[in-house]
């Protein structure tokens, strides 16, 4: 059986109340037809007639008299739910603390945080980049989103799913990779201090290669490749939108961290913070097909 609508039963109410159809219009702000049609998808629903209808006069049946205590009772309770909601609203005020991690955490969440401060402008949301794991249970953060495949046992918080990277280069250089498949010479980018001579994906995809450049940040890593020095692995979250860049293939790609959104154990029920965590899963989950690499195609 299908819930009651609750604004069904609440137009039901306004009628018994007001003692009347016109005067129930009135207090609801609705016309008639309207307050007739909820009344009559009530009745369909429990398969009763509610009030005997005799032209613009609704006697209440005796099927109606014992549903308006029950009615009203379901109007306590959703007063009940309203207050509390009100009552959790007073705590959207204050200091709200987010870090994220590197710029493809920071491209992630910017659609969150601009949605949240339209809907909640009275909360002061304080902002550190950092690749550094703050502290969550001292404080010095509220709420993280980290990359990481084994987030700490104190935080609670939704994965996301998998990074995904792909090989990026400009037009003129996928050009040049394609006419020269077995013998390509293409300067690659990798980190500086990555543990390797080379790369595992430059060694297995790209051996042939000499010009070996490095960087120690993703933003020069992604300018890098595209003004042309060279092809790099990047995320697909910054490569796929850009449409200077181009997929390289390749015959090995590293795989990618977790993207989790946390927060401490102790701080699950307040208002902000549940809020912003709800808020930023639901715009992240809206970009899991990027995040994970599906919209994009090797060319």
């Amino acid at each position: 059986m299908h819930i009651l609508d609750w604004n069904d039963v609440r137009f039901f109410l306004e009628v018994v109340h007001s003692g009347s159809v016109s005067r129930a219009a009135q207090h609801l702000g609705v016309n008639q037809t309207t307050v007739s049609r909820r009344i009559s998808a009530l009745e369909d629903h429990l398969g009763k007639q509610l009030f005997d209808r005799s032209g613009h006069s609704w006697v209440i049946t005796p099927v109606g008299e014992k549903l308006v205590s029950s009615a009203e009772t379901m109007a306590d309770e959703a007063d009940t739910i309203e207050r509390h909601v009100m009552a959790d609203s007073q705590e959207l005020s204050g200091q709200l603390c987010v870090t994220v991690g590197g710029i493809t955490t920071q491209h992630l969440v910017m659609p969150a945080l601009r949605v949240f401060t339209q809907r909640y402008p009275n909360v002061d949301l304080k902002i550190i980049p950092t690749q550094d794991d703050l502290d969550l249970a001292a404080r010095e953060a509220d709420i993280a989103v980290r990359l990481t495949d084994e987030p700490p046992l104190n935080l609670v918080g939704k994965r996301i799913g998998q990074l995904a990277y792909s090989i990026y280069g400009t037009q003129e250089i996928l050009k040049e990779v394609e006419t020269n498949r077995d013998n390509c010479d293409v300067p690659c980018i990798t980190w500086v201090g990555d543990g390797h001579t080379r790369a595992l994906w430059i060694e297995r995809s790209f051996s042939k290669t000499r010009r070996v450049y490095r960087t120690s940040e993703m933003g020069v890593m992604l300018q890098m490749v595209k003004h042309g020095t060279g092809i790099a692995q990047i995320p697909c979250v910054l490569g796929d939108p850009d449409p200077s860049l181009h997929r390289i293939p390749a015959r090995y790609i590293e795989s990618g961290w977790s993207l989790w959104v946390l927060s401490h154990v102790d701080l699950r029920t307040t208002a902000r913070v549940r809020l912003f965590k709800e808020l930023l899963v639901e715009e992240l989950e809206k970009q899991k097909d990027l995040i994970e690499g599906r919209l994009g195609a090797v060319a």
